[in-house]
């Protein structure tokens, strides 16, 4: 440039020059221009970059907060529906879960994609009509993909109308048939009855695992007496399992197999003594002590609360200890009533609730709290029915009422398929049941023992039935029912799968819908 400007004094350029000089200009314009679209074009990039991370992050983030979140939604044309679905909202809250509450016509397609963990509370509503805010959801189910989806389902109605529960069993046939996995069967409410809401109840304690939670109605108890209770799995790797046998002094009305008995639990006497002592009133005081044994206790940490308080407003403060449930394991004609109760034994060393004191606490020719409620669901089905028995673990205590009512009434077609620990400790009942397979009672016995490891043997009850597939079919093509005791998580689950595989998802809903496939499961 330099040597340009002494060949052209008074900075006049010849054109030729001139040209050079702007062409140079022009050049070094162009790159500025170049480099600045590129940086504009980064810059874009970068935002439009980061506009969609935020949004794939919160799409995330919505998405796992569905996910962990239970989904709760009612159909309710009084206000019934509503109502449950935001007391069992409440009881999952109190838990620690994340729970949310809408009527069934706002969930939409993208919800019922989002969420893994539904609850449905619906009623029916004229001649088995949904009600008005849950008349568009069986129409958005249509060939949706639910195979993510655990739900349950409790379904309000009148048995005095023809068709009973009718919209309920619509809803759960359009669940199966998108493949959600129901967590339980469906349980239906015959006008409000407080029984069937209080197993409602004890399934969302399985669900949410706190067990520790108020009755919305208090279970009307009467007295037995606990007259033996025996150790039947003495040396066993797992919590002992104990055979309850009960009386009533009252005429009580017989129950039939398939059904539950409510127990109204009591603290220990040293848990009361305990919480007494340390609110300073460890004096006599009988009254005060025996109401405390059917009441929840807080901690003695927090015993300071309540110091100050009078008996009456102190006990106005501790709600009612809540019932738990037990598959009844006789039938009535078996001159007692029978439980086989496992003790649970919690991480500080204290006993479960319920079968810490059926097993431990309560004295034997004592009163025990209880309550038979009705479980048609899982009543004997039709006579002239072959059945297939599966269970595991305490399960066998349903089973046995079944084979034992089977007995009674000369119902000889019975296939009894269970899975325990061990042989040796855990075939509970096990003399019995080869009694009955000795009297032609059980036609096939077929047994899976997980801690007895031998080689190709089927280690849990749901292995048993893929070697068993080609007579499991022969058996439902002969008309035979299948009823399933024990475990919800684990045995339940597998048993439903490997059905599934064995029979395919339409005849296992086909046998649902007939009463034919039947749970008590927990």
């Amino acid at each position: 440039m330099w040597q340009l400007l002494k060949c052209c004094p008074n900075n006049t350029f010849p054109r030729p020059c001139g040209g050079f000089i702007l062409l140079l200009m022009w050049q070094n314009l162009a790159y500025f221009f170049a480099v600045l679209v590129l940086i504009l074009y980064a810059a874009l990039c970068y935002v439009c970059w980061w506009r969609y991370s935020r949004a794939h992050i919160k799409s995330e983030s919505l998405a796992n907060a569905a996910a962990d979140t239970w989904l709760i939604a009612y159909a309710s044309q009084g206000g019934t529906a509503a109502q449950l679905a935001w007391q069992s909202a409440d009881q999952l809250r109190e838990a620690g879960l994340s729970a949310q509450v809408l009527s069934l016509n706002r969930v939409d397609e993208a919800s019922l994609r989002q969420h893994r963990k539904m609850l449905f509370i619906v009623s029916t509503f004229g001649e088995g009509e949904a009600p008005d805010n849950g008349n568009r959801i069986l129409s958005r189910l249509v060939q949706l993909d639910l195979h993510h989806l655990q739900y349950g389902l409790l379904a309000l109605g009148d048995s005095n109308y023809r068709f009973f529960c009718a919209f309920g069993h619509r809803l759960q046939h359009a669940l199966h048939a998108g493949g959600a996995t129901a967590l339980f069967d469906l349980i239906e409410v015959d006008r409000g009855d407080a029984a069937a809401l209080r197993h409602w109840q004890y399934y969302l304690g399985q669900i949410s695992g706190q067990t520790h939670f108020p009755d919305w109605q208090a279970p009307d108890y009467e007295p037995w007496i606990l007259q033996r209770r025996t150790c039947l799995n003495p040396g066993s790797p797992g919590a002992p399992a104990f055979w309850l046998q009960l009386q009533s002094p009252a005429q009580t009305k017989p129950w039939c197999a398939g059904d539950i008995a409510e127990i109204g639990p009591c603290n220990s006497a040293a848990r009361v003594e305990e919480f007494l002592r340390s609110l300073g009133r460890d004096g006599d005081n009988d009254p005060l002590r025996e109401t405390l044994r059917r009441r929840e206790l807080p901690e003695p940490s927090q015993a300071a609360h309540f110091a100050a308080l009078a008996d009456d407003e102190l006990l106005q403060k501790l709600p009612a200890l809540p019932h738990r449930e037990y598959s009844i394991a006789s039938t009535a004609e078996s001159g007692s009533l029978d439980l086989l109760v496992r003790q649970v034994q919690l991480p500080g060393g204290e006993f479960g609730l319920g079968s810490g004191w059926l097993t431990y606490h309560a004295e034997l020719n004592t009163a025990i709290a209880l309550r038979i409620r009705s479980n048609p669901g899982f009543h004997p089905p039709v006579t002239g029915t072959p059945l297939i028995l599966i269970g595991n673990g305490t399960g066998m205590a349903g089973l046995r009422a079944h084979l034992l009512a089977r007995r009674q009434v000369g119902e000889r077609r019975n296939w009894l398929l269970f899975g325990e620990r061990t042989a040796e400790c855990d075939f509970f009942f096990g003399e019995e049941i080869r009694a009955l397979q000795n009297e032609g009672f059980i036609e096939n016995l077929s047994l899976a023992f997980s801690r007895d490891l031998q080689p190709e043997a089927p280690r849990y009850v749901q292995d048993l039935l893929p070697p068993q597939a080609e007579h499991l079919r022969d058996w439902v093509a002969a008309g035979a029912a299948i009823y399933v005791c024990g475990s919800l998580n684990g045995m339940a689950q597998g048993v439903d799968r490997e059905l599934e595989l064995i029979l395919g998802r339409d005849q296992l809903e086909a046998l649902a819908e007939a009463r034919r496939y039947c749970r008590d499961v927990y």
